[in-house]
């Protein structure tokens, strides 16, 4: 056995050993600020992610909770106290307002539910957009420029309210892009046509960002906001 052993020992290819130990870098801190949809979106949202990771093997989606992101990969240098009180003002003065969706679409290599528009689908939702550009006129002075792979830094972060059902993985496999399309549209779930935004969160995330970092990112719930009339 022991000659067989090494036999097979001389055919497998050489690995240097600090392969087997080497880490990703997992102490840089990304946040996200992100509208959480009601129970029942939250709900549809967590069974296409996860048809769609065991189908075709698409992780990023189903790497977060499920939301619209108002900011994201923001990186700071204030302390998370500080970022926290810089945001609840936004928050504490804004009452609850309906949001509308309108289904499964494409943009880009993304398929989402769309919720960016006002009821008749013709404009956007005017208090998403106000409040979101409110986020992010608070953040825009603290961002700290980043690299991180496929993910804008503040000033170029461009606002559309969505729910993400596949995204990055689609950026490095667009082929994909019409089938899984096809695929979500055929679930046999339908979520529900409105909901009223009234929670906000504040997520942590740590990640590798140099490369496809939704496939090892770790994440923590730092706080919510609930809006109140």
């Amino acid at each position: 056995m022991v000659g067989r052993q090494a036999s097979l020992a001389a055919h497998l290819p050489l690995i240097h050993p600090t392969y087997y130990h080497a880490e990703p870098v997992m102490d840089d801190i990304r946040y996200g600020i992100f509208l959480r949809p009601d129970p029942a979106t939250c709900w549809a949202v967590t069974r296409v992610t996860l048809a769609l990771r065991q189908q075709f093997g698409i992780v990023a989606a189903s790497a977060f909770v499920p939301h619209a992101t108002l900011i994201g990969n923001l990186k700071v240098t204030i302390p998370e106290n500080d970022l926290v009180a810089a945001l609840g003002p936004a928050f504490r003065d804004t009452p609850p307002f309906p949001v509308y969706n309108a289904g499964v679409r494409t943009a880009g290599h993304s398929v989402r539910f769309d919720i960016n528009l006002d009821e008749r689908g013709r404009r956007p939702n005017t208090r998403l957009h106000d409040l979101a550009g409110a986020i992010r006129q608070i953040v825009a002075p603290l961002h700290v420029n980043h690299e991180d792979v496929l993910a804008p830094n503040v000033e170029d972060y461009r606002f559309g309210a969505h729910l993400t059902l596949a995204g990055f993985d689609l950026d490095v496999e667009p082929r994909l892009l019409g089938e899984v399309a096809e695929f979500t549209r055929g679930l046999p779930l339908t979520p529900p046509a409105s909901f009223v935004a009234r929670w906000f969160s504040l997520f942590e995330f740590r990640a590798d960002w140099s490369g496809p970092w939704w496939h090892d990112m770790r994440s923590r719930h730092v706080t919510s906001w609930e809006l109140t009339t």
